[in-house]
């Protein structure tokens, strides 16, 4: 398989898990609850019986299943991660920090468009104010008045800046993507990504 069936593998190993986890925490699937009713201890003519409460979810498969179930699905993830490293460290750039670097330009790129979209301008507003009128009364007055708004930075560099990292973001993605598709990853799937959980657990 290639890199990015790989990391596709990988996503379905840790969604069975998960499921597998879900269950196993729920008490309902991993108790039985049994009551006994002693009828005849207060009726003689009564029988006592013992029931049954099924509360489990409808599943085919036992907690005993799944707790067996998942020793392999760890030991397959862990396989599969070990053959995923080895794979990259053949590339000829280092994936985990490309892509962890991509994700921070691609983070200040968005706060720079803000900034590239930002214009400065004057907003027309009414001040007020108190004087003494001729009687020696303070009275209230208003004013006009304006606000100017101006942005201390030259947008042109910022735009330059948004250009320079989307080009560098993009031919990163690119070699990323060629990477995932031609990189080797020397490993054969114990499971079938078209399997349920409850059809691995019956294998």
């Amino acid at each position: 398989m290639v890199l990015k069936e790989a990391y596709t593998y990988q996503n379905y190993l840790s969604n069975l898990i998960g499921q597998a986890m879900i269950c196993l925490n729920k008490r309902s699937f991993v108790t039985e609850t049994k009551q006994i009713h002693h009828r005849e201890k207060v009726n003689p003519k009564a029988n006592d019986e013992t029931i049954i409460v099924n509360e489990t979810d409808d599943v085919e498969y036992t907690p005993t299943d799944l707790i067996n179930l998942m020793d392999s699905l760890i030991d397959e993830k862990d396989r599969l991660c070990k053959a995923i490293a080895d794979a990259k460290s053949t590339t000829d750039i280092d994936i985990d920090t490309a892509i962890s670097m991509n994700k921070v330009k691609q983070a200040y790129i968005s706060c720079l468009n803000s900034l590239a979209s930002m214009k400065s301008r004057t907003i027309q507003n009414t001040g007020e104010d108190y004087k003494f009128n001729e009687a020696g009364d303070q009275v209230r007055y208003y004013y006009p008045m304006e606000e100017i708004v101006s942005i201390n930075y030259d947008r042109n560099v910022v735009k330059g800046i948004i250009k320079k990292l989307k080009k560098e973001t993009d031919e990163i993605s690119l070699k990323l993507d060629q990477i995932q598709l031609n990189t080797e990853v020397d490993f054969e799937p114990k499971y079938s990504m078209d399997d349920s959980l409850e059809d691995v657990v019956s294998k």
